[in-house]
């Protein structure tokens, strides 16, 4: 599974029934090549029907990044960018001290550590803290 099918799979989360032109112009391939895609994850068991199911099995790492914006940055402005990264799942704009509330998930705590190095070097970032989910209680 490379980065295009990660990218894949969190598309699919976010709208299972998205339109395959859609998926096909987030991911920058032709229409074609975004079928071939989905028809390989769905032969692997990947993905069932609407519903993605991550497919091996293994427990996924998850984290919280919470972004300070510099001045004058707005978060419209870094959630397209953020978007586009695989592990990003959801993405909030929140009040207080931080501006976003982003959470990200990978096989492995490295994947999580590339998406926050890749986040706090974007244009408008001022700080970025890392809180990595030790155990999931409910939801």
């Amino acid at each position: 599974m490379d980065d295009k099918d990660r990218l894949l799979l969190s598309l699919l989360r976010r709208d299972a029934r998205r339109p395959v032109v859609a998926l096909a112009r987030d991911l920058g391939l032709s229409r074609t090549a975004t079928q071939d895609r989905l028809a390989k994850l769905q032969a692997s068991g990947a993905i069932a029907g609407f519903t993605v199911v991550e497919g091996n099995g293994q427990a996924r790492e998850m984290a919280y990044l919470m972004i300070r914006l510099e001045r004058g940055a707005r978060c419209a402005q870094i959630a397209p960018k953020l978007r586009t990264m695989p592990a990003v799942e959801a993405i909030h704009s929140v009040t207080g001290a931080i501006d976003m509330i982003v959470c990200v998930a990978a096989e492995h705590v490295e994947g999580i550590e590339r998406t926050r190095v890749e986040l706090a070097g974007l244009s408008g970032v001022a700080e970025v803290s890392t809180h990595v989910v030790l155990q999931r209680l409910a939801g």
